[in-house]
């Protein structure tokens, strides 16, 4: 059955009247980074947050946000710091001054037996009690050396709640990987991927984000780095999608087909460091759509070896 434009959840007023969290202000954080210089990417990192209008309440900075990759492997895992490093320091005192969710990734390590040490793409969400739950990459990508010289997380994606929302994150090249990022019953309105995803694949960037946002019913926020490295340029790939899939932040620059236009296109604003993405998302509009299109009854059950 094809439903008729009238018959859109979004101008079905027939729907049981409730009462949701409020709308959620969001950004992403485009952040060009310098190899290896973390302390330059902290003090970057806190110009770009001092720059959100008053009101964000969730930002997304990219993957491995205070080193970037480096072929130098040896350099790289050089500069890996413990969960009392620098980086989680300098994340939780700013999620508690901005009052804010913050997520992102860094390059983690880990003391083992022999005085040895396993090194992790480490993924955060902080919030604003100090809280911060961590989340080590589990795919790691083939074709690079991050899948030698790291370690491939053990754990499933941590679940927040911030201000009645459900949150949720995987990084970067965990995007094509649907069953990872299945929404199991709906436990998530909000997916947040940082990311260090090159131009050279924007088109499947693009495509798997708005797919993640379609088949799980929830908004998706891609914080891509900017500016460029040894493995490729990354300009202009940072998106907020809403859970229809449709790009909220950039605004859309053409119709959309077979879908109405988002009703509240985001924004974006320069910095020196690279753009920055802001967008209001509707707890009340998703779940008018999950009411209106309940995929999640005939959805599959698996488990996850």
């Amino acid at each position: 059955m094809t439903a008729s434009p009238q018959s859109h959840p979004q101008t079905d007023n027939t729907a049981e009247a409730k009462t949701y969290p409020a709308p959620l202000n969001v950004a992403a954080l485009s952040l060009d980074i310098a190899e290896a210089d973390p302390a330059e990417n902290l003090r970057r990192a806190k110009a770009m947050l001092d720059l959100l209008p008053q009101g964000v309440e969730v930002a997304v900075l990219p993957e491995l946000f205070t080193t970037a990759f480096m072929s130098d492997s040896e350099r790289m895992l050089s500069m890996a710091e413990y969960r009392t490093g620098p980086t989680v320091k300098a994340i939780r005192k700013w999620a508690t001054e901005k009052q804010m969710l913050i997520s992102g990734s860094f390059l983690g390590k880990e003391a083992i037996a022999g005085g040895a040490h396993e090194f992790f793409n480490r993924g955060f969400i902080a919030t604003p009690d100090g809280e911060i739950k961590f989340y080590d990459k589990h795919h790691l990508f083939c074709l690079s050396d991050e899948a030698r010289i790291l370690t491939h997380g053990r754990m499933r994606p941590p679940l927040v709640e911030f201000k009645g929302w459900h949150i949720s994150m995987i990084i970067c090249y965990e995007l094509r990987f649907p069953v990872w990022s299945r929404n199991v019953d709906m436990q998530t309105e909000l997916l947040l991927i940082p990311a260090n995803w090159p131009q050279a694949r924007g088109y499947a960037w693009d495509t798997l984000i708005r797919a993640r946002a379609i088949e799980n019913q929830q908004a998706v926020i891609g914080a891509d780095r900017s500016g460029k490295d040894e493995y490729g340029t990354y300009d202009g790939l940072s998106m907020i999608v809403d859970e229809l899939g449709r790009p909220i932040a950039p605004p859309l620059s053409h119709p959309l087909v077979g879908c109405p236009p988002p009703t509240a296109p985001g924004s974006v604003i320069e910095s020196p460091y690279g753009p920055i993405l802001t967008a209001t998302l509707s707890f009340d509009k998703l779940m008018r759509w999950r009411r209106w299109l309940p995929t999640d009854r005939d959805a599959d059950r698996f488990t996850l070896h």
